[in-house]
């Protein structure tokens, strides 16, 4: 049997002293880009987030304020009441702060009266009328400390002013100071 030559560990060659570190240098790099991109993704997560939440406090109080109109209308119809009003809705707490929705309803103006003429109660003697009428809401987004109602210098963080005409069938005619007079 032949013999094989004997094995020496076997040396690699040496290298310049230029390359020496120059994989971790390397990685250093990949790792500060790649914490770069991570920080870009919170920061854009984040301005989303705050972006959302301002559009829902933006809703909200759209909402609140068109849900006025549908107060008016009510109080035209059920107590024959036109006058202004301004109520909270919507208050809740958290941490001892308080945020609600403060809403302001304008006083129902008749702008015109004309005779209803598919009403038959009419032939009776009694006038009713269509009555078209003019109103409008305005809702706030308050916050305040402590609990109770709003304070007048709560911190307003939305508002919005819903206006519509409303035309009312079937309408006792209107005494004439509440009509408006150009």
């Amino acid at each position: 049997m032949s013999k094989l030559p004997r094995q020496f560990p076997r040396q690699f060659p040496r290298q310049s002293g230029g390359e020496r570190g120059s994989a971790y240098i390397v990685v250093l790099l990949a790792l500060v880009v790649l914490t770069i991109v991570g920080l870009s993704l919170v920061m854009v997560t984040q301005t989303e987030v705050q972006l959302g939440s301002n559009e829902r406090t933006i809703s909200r109080t759209f909402f609140a304020a068109d849900s006025a109109l549908d107060v008016a209308s009510a109080r035209h119809l059920l107590e024959n009441n036109d006058n202004a009003l301004t109520y909270i809705q919507n208050v809740s707490a958290l941490g001892g702060q308080s945020l609600a929705d403060q809403i302001q309803l304008s006083k129902v103006t008749i702008l015109s009266t004309a005779p209803c003429d598919f009403c038959p109660v009419n032939a009776n003697g009694q006038l009713y009328v269509n009555a078209n009428t003019s109103v409008s809401g305005t809702a706030r987004r308050v916050g305040w400390g402590g609990g109770g109602m709003p304070p007048v210098g709560a911190t307003v963080f939305s508002q919005s002013q819903v206006s519509a005409e409303i035309r009312f069938t079937n309408q006792q005619m209107p005494s004439v100071d509440s009509i408006r007079t150009p």
